[in-house]
């Protein structure tokens, strides 16, 4: 899925080490230096700054505007060294060489002083490669496959290193931002690295090398790691180290002008954070579908958990990505995925998740990896080189990846479904392989898995989002439907004073029917106890938390505290379903209030007082042999919902509509396996058309 790394440096960058030693074995350079004729410095630009070239003396440049580069800017080999002095103004750097230059290049002393240095995301080795660099209130940005700064010594005052990224992830690269190479010594006093991705880290120290670090100091967003200490433990080198002694974290002005702090991703709808850095730990339960339009980072030393309650995240456009640092975990629960992409160099763990809809491969993995009860589904590539749903690889000498209990379906492209490059991949327990293309898997693969046919298939979640619903009938248009009750329910609640709530049952993402509907005051003329029924008894509303109700809360740590609080407890429920489960949602105080909790009963009806509005029981009749399935139409919408005739079996409905039995049992969230169902029940078997 990653390019390679890249090939070594051209030997026409002088190193460092290379000058000091020139200058001890030749001493009559000076001498012969002082003889020749020094050329002149290139002309500047209209910005203040010479376009490209070669510096011959020393020299300082004010900026008077944001400068482009037609070339790289070099700093001639001097003895003594020449001072080069930007003074940028606030001003801008952008433009530059090709992909074996940068913006400047030299064994002198270039001072960076109120500038950006943008690289524009521009392939190339390095933006700014010097001897000595000096640089205050200076932001480092863009950088592309190599560092944004490599110096033989760096003095840093007030810097900002953001949006540095790199495609190769070599342990031992170069970092993403800064790379103190080997021997190399560099002073931070006062800074931001800010989302840089790849290279081993955002800042590199390398073979006796040292990086020390004062002042404030801001990590945030960046992967694999932070800072990487490179070692080579078999050859006789000393590590490189970082030093840090920095007092907390950054605030105001960093950089050109950039600010230290960015605002933490905001809490969305549905209970998930929106796109962005996640730097602290926490858990998040959704309590609707989530539409996500950009990818997170997970900080090191972060946790996250996302309970899914049977909820779906899904990435608009496709290929959104959760980046998951070293040291970083994420822990998802019963929660559907969809276009949406993992790569891990920490920790990751699913139960009843699924994945599905990715275009360009769905995970890799350089970490750890543990799923048990998934589905993947309808994953791709297009590169050949690549796989469809998981790459385990080991640059991070990890790649370790065990999944049980899980169905690979649908899916194409690439080498296979799983590739292993180098790390370790196991499957256990139940593990199915359907229609999938052009292998199962690429490379060593530890299965020990057992031949099934009725593996778990992951979450039973809904299959899209719940708002907006339209309404196809009469009744007025659904809107503000955020919370689901079960696979075919939805409660709606409208922003109007008194607050309300709508029930409605689903039948598909177009189309419901109206259940139970009632107000704020209704609610409080009842202390505690039925507020109302739907006319068939399987919606009711209640105050109050009846004792089999409150157990789930008891149990659970969390809601210790808010049990002793007190608050009007609001209950929503519907039932029971094809499973008999009754889904209660518990609101605190008011219809509009926020979700206190969401549970779920089995048996009978979801308040024993509307026992007496149930629609009588249809008197199943006697049938010696089950007579053939009768195909129904499509809806308006274009899907199609089966009503289950006396005899009718799930396996027999399979093949009258000519669809996978699987697909049934998923799309109705029945469990064992569809076993048991009932006349008059109402089986989803084609969705709404898109």
């Amino acid at each position: 899925m990653l390019p390679s790394p890249p090939p070594p440096r051209s030997c026409r960058i002088v190193a460092v080490s290379i000058k000091r030693f020139s200058k001890a074995l030749f001493p009559l350079l000076v001498a012969f230096l002082s003889l020749s004729i020094v050329r002149a410095n290139p002309a500047v630009a209209a910005c203040g700054l010479l376009a490209g070239g070669v510096i011959n003396q020393t020299v300082t440049y004010t900026l008077t505007s944001d400068c482009v580069q037609t070339g790289e800017i070099v700093i001639a080999n001097a003895v003594p060294d020449l001072e080069v002095t930007i003074n940028g103004g606030g001003h801008r750097i952008t433009g530059g060489g090709d992909s074996e230059d940068g913006l400047f290049r030299g064994s002198g002393i270039l001072t960076l002083n109120n500038v950006t240095i943008d690289g524009e995301g521009k392939s190339r080795y390095y933006l700014v490669f010097s001897d000595v660099v000096n640089a205050n209130n200076v932001t480092f940005a863009r950088a592309y496959a190599g560092a944004a700064l490599q110096a033989g010594e760096a003095n840093l005052n007030n810097v900002l290193f953001v949006n540095n990224y790199s495609p190769y992830y070599a342990l031992r690269g170069n970092g993403s931002a800064l790379h103190a190479g080997r021997g190399a010594a560099h002073t931070l006093n006062n800074a931001v690295f800010r989302n840089n991705y790849g290279n081993g880290g955002a800042a590199v120290a390398s073979i006796e090398a040292t990086v020390t670090t004062t002042g404030c100091l801001t990590l945030s967003g960046n992967v694999p790691y932070d800072f990487y200490e490179v070692e080579y433990p078999w050859l006789d080198f000393a590590a490189g180290t970082w030093t840090d002694n920095s007092t907390g974290p950054c605030s105001g002005a960093i950089g050109n002008g950039d600010q230290a702090v960015i605002p933490p991703p905001a809490i969305m709808p549905c209970g998930l954070p929106a796109p962005g850095n996640l730097d602290v730990s926490a858990t998040y339960s959704l309590t609707a579908d989530c539409v996500i339009t950009g990818s997170s980072t997970i900080s090191e030393h972060v946790s996250i958990r996302i309970e899914g309650n049977g909820h779906s995240i899904r990435a608009n456009p496709a290929n959104r990505t959760y980046y998951i640092a070293a040291t970083a975990s994420l822990d998802l629960q019963n929660v559907g995925m969809s276009g949406l992409r993992l790569f891990n160099w920490g920790e990751v763990t699913g139960h009843h998740i699924s994945m599905a809809d990715t275009t360009s491969g769905g995970i890799v993995n350089m970490g750890e990896m543990r799923f048990t009860n998934a589905l993947f589904e309808g994953m791709t590539t297009t590169e050949a080189e690549e796989e469809s749903v998981l790459r385990a690889w080991n640059p991070y000498a990890k790649g370790f990846t065990r999944i049980a209990d899980s169905t690979f379906r649908n899916n194409h492209g690439g080498l296979g479904v799983l590739q292993n490059d180098g790390g370790t991949i196991e499957l256990i327990g139940c593990v199915m392989f359907i229609d999938n293309t052009p292998a199962n898997y690429y490379g060593t693969v530890d299965d020990q898995s057992i031949h099934c046919n009725s593996p778990p298939v992951g979450p039973f979640f809904p299959a899209a989002p719940v708002a907006p619903i339209a309404q196809a009938s009469a009744l007025p248009k659904f809107e503000n439907c955020d919370l689901r009750l079960g696979a075919i329910g939805v409660i709606c609640r409208p922003f109007v004073q008194p607050p309300a709530a709508y029930v409605y049952r689903i039948n598909t993402e177009s189309e419901g029917f109206f259940k139970l509907g009632l107000s704020q005051p209704q609610v409080e003329a009842v202390e505690n106890g039925l507020v109302a029924c739907s006319a068939d008894g399987r919606v009711a509303v209640r105050t109050g938390l009846p004792p089999e109700i409150r157990h789930f809360f008891e149990i659970d740590p969390k809601y210790h505290e808010e049990l002793l609080k007190p608050r009007r407890y609001i209950i929503i429920s519907k039932g029971p379903n094809v499973e008999g489960k009754i889904n209660h949602v518990v609101l605190d105080n008011d219809l509009d209030g926020r979700v206190f909790g969401i549970v779920s009963t089995f048996g009978g009806l979801p308040a024993a007082e509307c026992v007496k509005a149930a629609s009588a029981p249809v008197a199943k009749p006697t049938v010696r042999y089950a007579a053939p399935v009768q195909p129904q139409a499509a809806q308006p919408d274009g899907s199609i919902i089966h009503v289950v005739q006396p005899g009718d079996t799930v396996s027999a409905i399979a093949v009258a509509y000519r669809v996978y039995q699987l697909d049934i049992i998923m799309l109705n969230q029945l469990e064992n396996m569809g076993r048991w169902i009932y006349p008059r029940q109402e089986l989803l078997i084609r969705e709404a058309d898109a």
